[in-house]
């Protein structure tokens, strides 16, 4: 489901591209820690302390990978910046294995490889060539799938119960972008209609609600799947721009999308390889 929501991401953001990211940002968390507010009422959940030692670093990575992301495309172009930011599926395979005990092997990394060609084949049809010029914002870009990847396996770690600590982790996202906005000059444009509804959506989906998702995701579900699976995001984004007659269906889009499941694929049976060899090894 949290992927589901980041496929919609391109085009709310396309919608919000005349708002100060900052301030897009400050709005999208304070809806995702008011909705964690809501839950923790309701379950009888009570959100972790702002000052806990954990909330903050959290925050601060949450905050900086949108900032960084947001910023890169006012320094480069935008196709090589998503492809770019699109190898944070392939950092949280391969940091998880080298740092964060994620042990998916070498099914994780060919998965993950796979994963990875389908992004490029999806998006290399338009082609993209690196100039030195845009160098900043292809760097802001890469630290951003650093950044992402990061967070989520430190979070698929943290022993934080999932909701009461993302409210908390939302909120001070939401101070720390309200900050740097006014850092800025705090300067706040007259809002549309469009303007509201688009960052509403935004907060509820893909740049709020959804870490929800992706929290509980990291921590109970399968990892190095869920990595491998993160590349369908620009396939999501891709089809739904199809559908709004954004852009013209080509074999890319399909190629994409069989190389991405066959990745999944890829993770999922050698994972149940791996487990299945340490019972019989246990057994013996």
């Amino acid at each position: 489901m949290a992927i589901l929501s980041w496929g919609t991401l391109g085009v709310l953001g396309a919608f919000s591209a005349s708002l100060p990211p900052y301030l897009v940002l400050t709005f999208c968390f304070a809806i995702a820690a008011a909705m964690g507010l809501a839950i923790c009422a309701a379950t009888g959940r009570k959100p972790v302390r702002l000052l806990e030692r954990r909330t903050i670093p959290f925050a601060g990575l949450l905050a900086a990978y949108h900032l960084a992301y947001l910023e890169a495309f006012h320094h480069a172009a935008p196709i090589p910046v998503s492809l770019i930011n699109y190898l944070w599926p392939a950092c949280l395979i391969i940091l998880g294995n080298l740092f964060f005990r994620l042990r998916s092997g070498l099914p994780g990394y060919l998965g993950a490889a796979l994963g990875f060609a389908g992004v490029l084949v999806l998006i290399g049809k338009d082609g993209f060539a690196l100039q030195l010029s845009e160098a900043f914002g292809y760097g802001l870009a890469f630290v951003g799938a650093l950044l992402w990847a990061t967070f989520s396996n430190l979070r698929r770690h943290d022993p934080s119960d999932a909701i009461s600590a993302m409210t908390t982790i939302c909120f001070a996202s939401s101070l720390i972008c309200g900050l740097w906005w006014m850092a800025n000059g705090a300067n706040l444009p007259a809002l549309t209609a469009q303007d509201v509804w688009v960052i509403a959506a935004l907060g509820l989906g893909p740049a709020g609600g959804a870490f929800f998702l992706w929290d509980l995701g990291m921590r109970q579900g399968h990892a190095a799947l869920l990595g491998v699976l993160g590349y369908s995001a620009p396939v999501l984004s891709t089809i739904l721009m199809l559908v709004l007659g954004l852009g013209q269906p080509g074999w890319e889009v399909f190629a994409a999308i069989a190389l991405i499941t066959l990745g999944g694929i890829v993770v999922q049976i050698g994972t149940t390889n791996t487990s299945s060899g340490k019972l019989k090894a246990s057994a013996r």
